[in-house]
């Protein structure tokens, strides 16, 4: 969940530069602000594992194990600019999930809802030739699964604590993500109704304003 505001982060650096007091002020306030969305979105992280063994650990496996305290715990927000997306925008605040289980119930389904497309069958070799052994073998975009419904039955697990919400029409003044679904920080912020949205905005441009009066500038 991003706020974006136009030279918002040239405000930031002077404020950090010109006016210290100002800015962690400013820093504050949003916290301030965004920490009502953080309490809700974690409220909607399930206290259970979503589905069958998730929350078992394996000591062959390389999907994250479900871990309902971690997933709560990681759900935070961030003062500090991101890096720039591949448009070279930054968000100034934002909301974030730093535990990959809890980013896995946030986002699964969100790009393919019935799960990705099983990946096909291909023939091992070694220095011999082929070993007469077939493995799954394909993208990232591709399950490596044996079961082909599997990415789907994941999802409908998901979705029986939340299905992927939409909150792009929800962000107010600002430039909306291109990424704004998900079922706990993008549907409370969808629940927000973009006043979140609009208070960061609004504390940015009242520090502007301060910080123009602090510094005898009149343009």
């Amino acid at each position: 969940m991003p706020v974006e505001v136009k030279g918002a982060l040239e405000l930031r650096k002077a404020l950090q530069k010109f006016t210290p007091d100002l800015a962690k002020e400013i820093r504050k306030e949003i916290a301030g602000l965004l920490k009502p969305v953080v309490s809700r979105a974690k409220g909607y992280v399930p206290n259970n594992s979503p589905i069958r063994n998730w929350d078992r650990s394996s000591a062959t496996a390389r999907f994250p194990e479900w871990d309902a305290k971690a997933a709560k715990a990681g759900i935070g927000y961030k003062t500090t600019p991101s890096r720039p997306n591949n448009e070279g925008f930054r968000a100034l605040a934002r909301i974030v999930n730093a535990s990959a289980s809890g980013a896995i119930y946030e986002t699964a389904g969100r790009k393919h809802p019935y799960g990705r497309e099983q990946a096909p069958m291909a023939m091992t070799y070694n220095n011999q030739g082929p070993t007469g052994k077939m493995i799954r073998s394909g993208s990232k975009n591709q399950s490596m699964s044996n079961n082909p419904g599997a990415g789907d039955l994941f999802i409908q697990a998901m979705n029986q604590y939340s299905t992927i919400v939409n909150a792009a029409d929800s962000v107010g003044r600002g430039r909306p993500s291109q990424k704004m679904k998900g079922r706990a920080i993008f549907r409370a912020w969808k629940e927000d109704y973009g006043k979140t949205n609009a208070a960061v905005v609004k504390a940015i441009e009242t520090s502007r304003a301060k910080f123009y009066k602090e510094v005898g500038y009149n343009g």
